[in-house]
């Protein structure tokens, strides 16, 4: 994304506060507030929590989303995808449209969020797409599921859900992950304390994460393995970026120049 597109971004950021500033009496509830091009949802006055194209629904508006999107250059070809935390649908509508061989699951515990999905262009549930009502930590700990990718973004009005920032947490995402399946969580806040959330993880997996800074700084994205996939070559990441931004119009090509730079950083 360039630095024009950003300041754009940061801009209709700020008219969407401007807006939700005239509503009140939501006590914590998520809730939506609408421009003449952008819908987005909020759980409070702080900070937005999903941002829908309204001409372009499946498109990634937010950085950070296109950075999850990442796990493609490490599995081209998911068939199951888990995702933790709903908010207005942004992952869950592209991987739908853009990965049709995938069966995707997607856990949400609060229902209010759940209710707001048409508002979102959601697809209806199926059998190969559903959103449950469902703790996630919870879930993962009793499934006996095993998944290609897992994505985690669970947040509330408060920040990171705790159920998802633990060791245990993070053992049931191995447990559930198929041979070379790929974690991917958003992390958002305080760097040190993302800092210890990435050493629980690194306890729990045999592979080094990375955790990849968003060019804005408000967000670090962080990959993790049960295989040796993230090892991958530069060689062979730039390849595969250059042949999935074909089909995939998700700046793929800044995601992977991010991790090759912070994996070099960690290897120093």
């Amino acid at each position: 994304m360039s630095l024009i597109q950003s300041a754009g971004i940061q801009s209709l950021k700020e008219g969407l506060s401007k807006l939700k500033e005239r509503f009140d009496g939501t006590q914590g509830e998520p809730y939506i507030v609408e421009s003449n091009k952008f819908k987005a949802l909020y759980f409070d006055s702080e900070s937005t929590q999903s941002l829908m194209d309204m001409q372009a629904p499946i498109r990634l508006v937010v950085s950070y989303t296109e950075t999850m999107m990442g796990f493609l250059l490490f599995h081209t070809d998911p068939r199951k995808i888990a995702m933790i935390g709903l908010g207005g649908g942004s992952l869950a509508k592209y991987c739908h449209h853009h990965l049709p061989a995938a069966s995707i699951l997607v856990l949400e515990n609060n229902s209010k969020v759940i209710a707001l999905k048409d508002k979102f262009h959601v697809p209806q549930n199926t059998a190969e797409f559903q959103v449950l009502e469902a703790d996630g930590a919870a879930y993962l700990r009793n499934t006996e599921e095993q998944f290609d990718v897992l994505l985690v973004d669970g947040y509330t009005k408060l920040g990171q859900a705790a159920q998802l920032c633990s060791e245990d947490f993070y053992a049931s995402c191995l447990a559930c992950l198929k041979p070379n399946g790929i974690l991917v969580i958003n992390f958002s806040g305080a760097a040190g304390l993302n800092q210890v959330y990435q050493e629980r993880i690194d306890r729990v997996f045999d592979y080094p994460s990375v955790l990849v800074v968003e060019d804005d700084r408000m967000n670090q994205i962080l990959f993790v393995s049960n295989g040796s996939g993230l090892q991958a070559s530069a060689e062979d990441l730039l390849g595969r970026s250059s042949t999935l931004s074909k089909t995939h119009d998700i700046h793929l090509a800044r995601t992977t120049q991010n991790f090759l730079t912070q994996r070099k950083l960690d290897a120093s």
